[in-house]
This record gives C-alpha cells, structure tokens and sequence, in this order.
C-alpha cells in the first residue's frame, strides 16, 4: 500500500497545502489546504508570529495524520522563497520540524518558480504551441513576480520584481490613510516598477499571450473568468478593471464571496496586469491552476521517467545563462570551446568521478559563465566571475547550486583552490568535494583554449589505471595550451589521485 504514492507539501506566504498522488496512475489521491498569515506577519513586522506559527504547525501535523493513514514511504515538503525573509525565519524551522517532524526544504525563488513555470506547462493545453509565439508567464507571488518571456519555442528572459500585491499593500498601508486618490499611488508606484523590467526584457518580442500562475488565484478564477472559460480578452479585462477601481472592496467581498484578504490583494494584482499589458500589448490572458504544488509532482514524475512535458524546461537553465553571458559581453567562441571541452571531459571521466547528471549541468553553466567577470575588470575577472553569479539568479539553481558554480567559475583560472578544500568553505560539506571535482575538470578544459584562438579543433580521451591521456587535434601551435594546462593539471592530480597527459595529434601548420 503506497509505494507508488508520492506526497507533496507546500508552505506559502498564505495556505498550506497538501497534495497525494498515485505516481503510477498519476492519479490525485488527497488534496487539502488550509489557510495562513505567514505572508502578512513578514510583511508587517519582518517575522512570523507565535500564533502562526502554531497554526501552521497544527495544520501540518494534520498532513502528517494523513500520510501516515496512507502510509506514503515517499514525500518533499517544502517553504517558499518568500518565508526566508522572515528574520526568524531558521528557528521557525526548526520549531516546526520538532512539532510535525516535517523537514522542511527551502526553495530559492529561481527553484520555485521553474517548479511553477513546469507545473503550468503541464496543465496548459496546447502549451508547446503557445509558446511559438510571444508568450509571458506570469507567477504571482503574495511578495514578488517572476516574469518569464518565451517566443518561437525558445526561453527568452525571466526576471524578479519584488512586485507581490500582498507586500505592496503592506508597503503603501500607511500612504493609503493620507491620500484621497490611493489609486493613482498605486499605480505610480507599479508603473516604476514595470518600467525598470522593461528596460531590461527583449525588444524584439510580440507579444499574444499571458499565462498567469500563482500560489492562489482565486480571486481572479472568480473576478476575472468570463463564462466557463479560463481565458480573458484584452477588452473584457478593461472593462472589468475599470468596474474594480470604481467599486468599494466591501462591494467587491461581497459580490465575489471573497474574504478582505483576497479582495485588498485584486486592485494590485489588477493593475500589475493592466501595467503589463500596455508595455507588451498582449491580446490575452490565460488563468492556470497550477499551483507550486504541482510542480512538485511533475519534477518527481519527470524524474521516475513517468512524464515527458512537451517543452524541455532544463534547456530553459542552460539558456539563462546563455543570456547572462551575453549580457556581460563574454567571449562566445571561448566559451563555446570550454564547455564542449568540458562536457567532453566530463562524460569520460564518469568513472572516476561518479557524479550525475545535474552536476554535469553546472559544470555546463560553469563553463558558460566562467569568463562574466571581464566585464568587470580583466585582472582577477575569476573574482567577479563568482561575485556576479552569486548575485544573479538563475533559473531552476538552488542557492547552494549557485553557490557551487560561483566556485567552480571563480577558481578555473589562475588562482588554485587548496587541497583540504578550505577555499571551499561558504559550501555545505557535502557540496565540497563534487565542488572540487567539477572545478578540476574546467580548468583542464579552459586550459585547451588558453589562447582564445580555437586552436584544437578536437579532443579524446584515454583512461588508464595510473593516468589520464588526453588527445588533441590543432591547427595551430600549442604552446601556450600545453604550458597552462601543465600548470592546471596539478590540482587535477590532487582531487582525483590520478595524473593528466596532453598529447598533440595531427600536423602543425
């Protein structure tokens, strides 16, 4: 009983929800939320309060009944981004694990929201199709917004606003005593936000559809949806936003049957929309009911190989960083040749390295971003290579993955991180060692095109008990490559055991 069952929890700013699905049927077998106020405690007093905390502890500790009356052997709960900001944010932890025995995970917001951005994708129909043309997610947040452009099938941009509409009713609260027009602040202050995003997103996109996702659209299912239909036309949104800023919130609760929580969080939302349209001039808006939940459960079924989504979202990662480089003016062709060296390396090195498939995908991304410091200062670019990965989010990266490709970056060069892995201390122990590895193999890499010419036009690789033997093909002299690389091989040697040879191949010019 249960061992196909898979359990999901979700902590938000505002419920708590508790989903159970039958993996093999993927079939849903419990669904349950109930409702909190962790999101208005931050966002009013930077911490969340002893009674919430005991409400929320109390729901939790109702999942937990319920699992166990399932008798579900597998299970992941876990906390948004936004709950991190609470400055007793760990000890809340802490409390709820020795209440529930929950272990909660904390997502970064680039974790949770591509969970969310898959989770939609997976209950949107004809997503693929969409997405062709200029199409933005909209995930709303009670404290942020993450919008993410996709056009022509491809993964374009996503950016964070600290937009949410509970934390922007919470910042305008006191202004809202001492203004006759609190609509037009609202709208001020919104505007500004959206005109400092689209300073920054393509220029090149037309734009025909939004997809707005959120930890509870409610509100929206029951303000927003025109007949039974999950989809508004631009006109029916003017016409409807219009009604809402010209009617009392005690009239709108009542008309919709939502709670003074709901319908404070609409005229916001409203006009973060409204916003969003003029700048993009999208013709409609899709409402999905995917939820952070769901997400959860599509990424496990994709990793028990019991779904295919129709648009591989972890191309979308390494796409992020494409653009982040792009940003930062790398050298492409440089970068395009360590990271197919590092691959390469990488997957024949598997023996004796026996890391997985997601280490390889930051090796990737490590590779990609190695050089974004340059833009910076040239002389010790490695340093700001890793300052600006830590700054910078990328999509589907969890905090401690960052933290793992800023080292990796920063040390690919000429600074050499120490054998006791002491340059590695900010990473959790166990994220030292496959640090390190990763970061050995880059700088094998990096050294074939130590010219930045594209000299070797090829590599192979020989594994042997007491050495690895690496072949190049080039067209050029490879001095400066076999010196740097000689230099490089050194730590290689350290964190494997075992010593690295550069053979030349082929004829010289």
């Amino acid at each position: 009983m249960g061992t196909n069952w898979f359990a999901a929890i979700t902590v938000g700013s505002q419920n708590v929800i508790l989903k159970i699905m039958d993996m093999r049927k993927q079939t849903v077998l419990e669904y349950i939320k109930a409702e909190v106020s962790i999101g208005t405690d931050i966002f009013n007093g930077g911490k969340i309060e002893l009674e919430t905390v005991e409400a929320t502890s109390v729901a939790l500790s109702g999942f937990v009944n319920i699992m166990r009356e399932y008798a579900i052997e597998d299970s992941l709960a876990v906390a948004v981004s936004a709950i991190q900001e609470a400055s007793n944010a760990e000890y809340v932890k802490e409390q709820i694990r020795l209440r529930t025995g929950l272990e909660l995970e904390w997502l970064s917001n680039s974790e949770e929201r591509f969970l969310h951005s898959q989770a939609a994708a997976n209950a949107t129909q004809n997503f693929s199709e969409l997405i062709q043309e200029g199409t933005m997610l909209i995930d709303i947040g009670t404290g942020s917004i993450q919008l993410t452009v996709y056009d022509e099938g491809n993964f374009m941009f996503s950016r964070n606003i600290k937009l949410g509409p509970l934390r922007v009713r919470e910042l305008l609260s006191e202004l809202k005593e001492r203004t006759s027009n609190f609509a037009d602040l609202l709208e001020d202050f919104i505007f500004s936000k959206i005109r400092d995003y689209a300073q920054f997103a393509p220029k090149d996109v037309a734009y025909k559809h939004f997809i707005l996702i959120g930890t509870d659209l409610l509100f929206f299912k029951r303000a927003f949806v025109e007949k039974a239909e999950d989809k508004i036309t631009e006109a029916y949104f003017a016409a409807l936003y219009a009604h809402i800023l010209e009617t009392p919130e005690k009239v709108l609760a009542k008309k919709y049957e939502l709670s003074f929580d709901s319908i404070s969080q609409l005229l916001p939302s409203a006009m973060l929309l409204k916003e969003l349209l003029k700048v993009t001039q999208a013709s409609e808006i899709l409402l999905s009911d995917a939820e952070l939940v769901d997400g959860i459960l599509v990424e496990e079924m994709i990793r028990q190989k019991k779904l295919t989504l129709s648009h591989d979202f972890s191309k979308d990662i390494v796409m992020s960083a494409r653009n982040i480089a792009v940003r930062y003016k790398t050298d492409r062709k440089h970068a395009e040749a360590v990271e197919k060296f590092a691959l390469h390396l990488f997957d024949q090195l598997k023996p004796i390295h026996g890391l997985t498939k997601r280490e390889r995908l930051l090796l990737q991304i490590a590779a990609i971003l190695q050089d974004i410091g340059s833009y910076i200062d040239m002389n010790n670019h490695y340093a700001h290579s890793e300052y600006i990965i830590l700054a910078t989010e990328i999509l589907g990266l969890s905090a401690e993955e960052l933290q793992m490709v800023g080292a990796i970056a920063r040390y690919h060069s000429t600074e050499t991180p120490s054998l006791n892995l002491h340059h590695f201390e900010k990473l959790p122990i166990e994220n030292r060692l496959t640090t390190a590895k990763l970061t050995a193999i880059l700088r094998l890499a990096d050294s074939l095109d130590d010219s930045h010419q594209q000299k070797v036009t090829k590599i192979s690789l020989s594994l042997k008990k007491e050495h690895v033997l690496i072949s190049v093909w080039a067209d050029d002299d490879l001095m400066l490559e076999k010196w740097t690389f000689n230099e490089k091989a050194g730590f290689f040697e350290e964190v494997y055991g075992i010593k690295a040879h550069l053979k030349e191949k082929g004829e010289q010019k």
